[in-house]
């Protein structure tokens, strides 16, 4: 397949024979893709419009009340909220006028998005309930019954740990026409130019007065708006963060055929999601214990199975050579040759640091605000949740000052319990970069061996998510973290009470860790 990024050539090739070297040469950085990317040939001007839903080649200066940057799930879940039948009850009239601006907004979406059953469903009647309706239908491509993990060595019979939850995988392209059909916002496919230098300071093409931000877009085109969406992603060049001390999420899949037989690929039950295979008998490289990697596994029915090689997380970055090497290498330790492949991915996400810093006039959302979950990678979900907030937050605005309406939105996303809630999972990523393929295994065992609630509200962490009241107050993650001790093996447990004391020495001012599981902060 081919393969998308939204940077010039030249960082294009930088970036891709950075991450080819191998693990150890690769330092980390602030260059970031999303799963995946693809490089699409070079293009100096937008597509002519195709159909009656092509956007329309705008005219010089456009005003709106509400610009969002990016076309991924981010920004276009927002603008079909915002323009939804509830954005137009809810305020009284008309809903406010939206804009977005990507060069990508007319190509598909590349990555492959997996949720959890109860989060999914929750989150699709929470959208219908504010006029956009179908994810739970159209935006289902495969559903599993339960999910399975793999720890201990030995036999896959007698190692599997069945975890139980209901999962499925999001059809990328019936969630854009979720947020796509019927469209109440108008796009300009041409993306902005800008690089922040600091808080509210850019290189070029940001204006900002009292009556909103104005953004110059790569057409030439002029957009001024009241308030100003980044929903870039992770790599934004307009958001300002702390990203001291951020990880790298690792992986590289293939949607391939495999042999079948029994019900099974290899160890792998056709009618289960395989969540964590941590195992590492398959080889004797060293480098499995120093530098772990799982497999990650969805079968799409018959002989086609999506079989991804990830890093959870890891500072210097894992290499996708070795994801892809291991990958092969654990499937053919199986029996399985991958053949017929229909798709390739490549996985890159940074996942920690710390939230947006205060006052930015043009307004983070979905991973640009930090919404990674920073000790899975997990994000959608939360992203999706988060911009319901963000939506009810920018229409309340109406009437506000451009820099009082960015700060009410800003404010609805990180609330000071929700950024306590969010550092206590950044020392959890902190910790797994720590820890060997033993202690992950040790880890995770121990994980899910506590209620479902209690895990499941640690991978959701957003107070509108299913089980997210297990975490949603000081004495909620002390109380967790207590019971997660006495279910971890002694190595473990004794290795994350240590972590705790040179965690906290280390991230001195900011007392983020003893702030999350206190009242004293």
């Amino acid at each position: 397949g081919s393969t998308l990024i939204n940077y010039p050539m030249l960082a294009k090739l930088l970036l891709i024979s950075a991450l080819l070297l191998p693990a150890s040469t690769f330092k980390g950085g602030t260059l970031c893709v999303h799963r995946p990317f693809r490089l699409p040939p070079l293009r100096s001007t937008p597509p002519e419009p195709t159909s009656a839903t092509s956007p329309s080649r705008p005219s010089k200066h456009l005003k709106y009340d509400v610009l969002i940057l990016g076309s991924g799930p981010t920004s276009l879940s927002l603008a079909a909220l915002l323009t939804s039948s509830w954005s137009s009850s809810s305020s009284g009239g008309a809903a406010p006028s939206v804009c977005v601006a990507s060069s990508q907004f007319s190509k598909p979406w590349i990555p492959n998005y997996g949720a959890w059953t109860t989060e999914w469903e929750s989150l699709s009647s929470s959208y219908a309930s504010l006029g956009v309706s179908g994810l739970s239908v159209d935006a289902v491509d495969r559903r599993w019954s339960s999910t399975s993990c793999y720890f201990e060595e030995g036999e896959a019979d007698t190692s599997r740990v069945d975890v139980g939850a209901p999962y499925l995988r999001i059809s990328r392209d019936g969630l854009k026409r979720c947020f796509t059909e019927d469209r109440g916002y108008d796009v300009v496919e041409a993306d902005h130019e800008s690089e922040a230098l600091g808080v509210n300071v850019f290189d070029r093409g940001v204006a900002m007065d009292e009556s909103g931000t104005t953004i110059t877009l790569s057409d030439g085109t002029k957009v001024t708006a009241r308030v100003v969406v980044d929903g870039t992603g992770a790599e934004s060049r307009l958001t300002v963060r702390d990203r001291r001390g951020e990880g790298y999420q690792i992986a590289y899949g293939v949607e391939c055929d495999v042999s079948v037989s029994g019900g099974k690929a290899g160890d792998y039950e056709l009618d289960k999601m395989t969540l964590f295979d941590y195992r590492t008998g398959w080889s004797d490289d060293p480098s499995l214990q120093t530098a772990p990697t799982f497999m990650y596994v969805m079968p799409l029915g018959g002989s086609k199975v999506f079989f991804e090689e990830t890093s959870l997380v890891a500072a210097p970055a894992v290499s996708f050579r070795t994801c892809k090497e291991r990958l092969h290498e654990r499937l053919k330790a199986m029996g399985l040759k991958v053949e017929n492949v229909t798709e390739t991915e490549y996985c890159y996400i940074p996942m920690g640091g710390s939230v947006p810093l205060p006052h930015q006039r043009i307004v983070p959302a979905g991973a640009a605000a930090g919404l990674v979950h920073p000790s899975t990678g997990y994000q959608i979900c939360r992203t999706l949740a988060a911009n319901v907030n963000l939506a009810s937050a920018i229409r309340e605005s109406y009437g506000m000052r451009p820099d009082e309406a960015s700060a009410r939105a800003q404010g609805a996303l990180w609330t000071p319990e929700q950024v306590r809630q969010r550092d206590f999972a950044v020392f959890g990523g902190d910790f797994l970069m720590s820890q060997s393929a033993v202690g992950l295994q040790g880890f995770f065992e121990g994980f899910f061996k506590l209620d479902f609630e209690a895990w499941h509200g640690f991978l959701a962490m957003w107070r509108t998510l299913p089980n997210s009241g297990t975490h949603d107050t000081w004495y909620a993650r002390l109380l967790f973290g207590v019971k997660f001790l006495a279910k971890l093996p002694p190595t473990v447990a004794l290795a994350l009470v240590a972590s705790i004391a040179t965690f906290t020495v280390r991230d001195l001012p900011r007392v983020s860790l003893p702030r999350s599981v206190t009242p004293l902060f």
